[in-house]
C-alpha cells in the first residue's frame, strides 16, 4: 500500500514592487500605493486558493513567508488541474508530493 501527501506552498512576499522600494534612494507616495495594491491583490488571491483547497479537505498552516496547504484526498496532478481550471497560474504556487509505503518513505 502506498499513501501520499500533497503540499501546496503559496509564497506571500515575492513582491517586485517591494524590492524597488527597498533599493530606492527616494520613495514616493505612489510607490507605496502601488505596493499596497499589489499586496491586496496577492493576499486576496491566496485566500481564494485556500478556500478552494480547504473545501477539498486540505489542512492549512502559515509560516513567516508562506501559506502551506497539505492533504491526501487528491493527487498532485489533480490539484494542478483544479488550480488551472480556476485560473491560477503555475508561478503562483509550488506543489510537492510525498509518497510513503508501509515499510518506509519512497
Amino acid at each position: 500500500m502506498v499513501n501520499y501527501r500533497v503540499t501546496i506552498i503559496l509564497r506571500l512576499w515575492e513582491v517586485p514592487t517591494l524590492e524597488k522600494i527597498r533599493n530606492a534612494d527616494m520613495v514616493r507616495p505612489e510607490d507605496m500605493r502601488r505596493l499596497g495594491d499589489f499586496l491586496k491583490e496577492r493576499l486576496e488571491r491566496v485566500a481564494s486558493i485556500m478556500e478552494l483547497l480547504q473545501e477539498r479537505g486540505f489542512y492549512c498552516r502559515g509560516t513567516r513567508q508562506a501559506v502551506i496547504l497539505e492533504g491526501s484526498n487528491m493527487e498532485a496532478y489533480q490539484v494542478k488541474e483544479l488550480l488551472q481550471e480556476h485560473g491560477v497560474q503555475p508561478h503562483e504556487y509550488e506543489i510537492k508530493l510525498e509518497y510513503t509505503r508501509q515499510w518506509g518513505i519512497m
